[in-house]
């Protein structure tokens, strides 16, 4: 009896087609155009998000290295164009030059080279997120009865005789707590995506909150 031997069928060595292969492009390419955006979306909302928590956090070290130390302490915001927005934390140093000067957190040191005299970057800044800038768009409800205004907080100072005094620094913002740990007037900061806006606000006795709003219009939660 002869056996023929099993041999594959055509069907069985058939590849994949150039439409079958099209047809599977075409659908990566539609869900991909699907999953980009949502994925941008987040990955914005998480640059605002993480940002507005960081300048909460370091209000919150501001004000204990004010406590802490006896001292002035404050958060410094650059508002400027035309160079990366940073925020970081200043102490005012008694012990520098004749009145003492305010010198980035972390970096006491005895020089006069350490005062902060401009908006220049000291290498102790937090960068803002690519997308975020300080700002509130066109706004002007305010987000709370702490603040009586939709504006950033005042001018930061350059040294002077005491840590309010002297010069104000161009295109800087700053939340100033003194000794006790209270701040020296109630203020906020506010930054945006062009989506969305956030305000770390603060009152006179140092109670500070985070509100969040759609930049088209006011409409603040507690964030």
């Amino acid at each position: 009896m002869n056996v023929t031997p099993n041999t594959p069928s055509r069907l069985s060595q058939r590849g994949i087609s150039l439409i079958e292969l099209l047809v599977v492009l075409l659908i990566l390419g539609v869900v991909a155009a699907m999953a980009i955006p949502g994925w941008q979306r987040i990955q914005k909302n998480a640059r605002l998000n993480g940002d507005a928590h960081n300048i909460a956090e370091s209000l919150a070290v501001a004000k204990m290295r004010a406590g802490a130390n006896f001292t002035y302490s404050r958060v410094f915001l650059f508002t400027g164009t035309g160079n990366t927005q940073y925020f970081r934390i200043d102490t005012w140093n008694s012990s520098i030059g004749t009145n003492g000067c305010w010198v980035p957190d972390g970096l006491p040191g005895p020089g006069t080279s350490n005062c902060i005299t401009s908006s220049s970057a000291t290498g102790y800044e937090n960068n803002l997120s690519t997308g975020v800038s300080a700002g509130f768009g066109t706004l002007s409800t305010v987000p709370s009865n702490f603040v009586t205004s939709v504006a950033q907080a005042d001018p930061c100072w350059k040294a002077g005789t005491t840590p309010m005094s002297g010069s104000q620094i161009a295109d800087t913002s700053c939340i100033v707590f003194n000794s006790r740990g209270f701040p020296t007037s109630a203020n906020g900061f506010y930054i945006t995506d062009g989506t969305r806006v956030f305000a770390i606000v603060s009152n006179s006795m140092g109670l500070m909150h985070t509100y969040v709003t759609q930049a088209a219009s006011a409409s603040w939660a507690t964030y």
